[in-house]
């Protein structure tokens, strides 16, 4: 588990950097396809944990997949100035169903809310233009 998590947050800190979002989020044939193809082969990852780490829990699995998929459906067909409030109420959903409905052993309570926040609030979301600011 220890590994899985190394990976997550490795996968956060790198999808949220600028360069990362840029490169994603380009202006290139297809695109918006490799942005959810990229998502949808982190089903990988998901399965793993469901099948693997909780003993066959196909309810998490589904469930975790059913969201995944819809939320980012969902923030890749919207408008680029709602892409973050989208991508913050699919993580808030995701967040409420996986702590209410989809439990799992309190070591792993962690796992959701990491493997959410790396694909919809990191790599589904453009980077924001940095303002120009005086600092007084």
């Amino acid at each position: 588990m220890v590994l899985i998590g190394l990976d997550l947050l490795g996968g956060i800190l790198t999808n949220a950097t600028n360069s990362a979002k840029r490169w994603y989020h380009r202006q290139a044939p297809g695109a918006r396809r490799a942005r959810l193809l990229f998502v949808g082969a982190q089903l990988l990852h998901l399965a793993a944990v469901g099948l693997l780490v909780l003993g066959g829990d196909r309810g998490w699995t589904l469930g975790n997949t059913a969201l995944l998929l819809s939320a980012a459906v969902v923030v890749g067909f919207t408008p680029v100035h709602l892409k973050r409030p989208a991508a913050m109420a699919g993580y808030s959903a995701a967040a409420v169903v996986n702590l209410f409905w989809l439990p799992v052993p309190a070591a792993l309570a962690w796992f959701a809310p990491l493997f959410f926040l790396k694909l919809l609030m990191c790599h589904l979301v453009p980077e924001a233009p940095l303002e120009q600011r005086r600092d007084v």
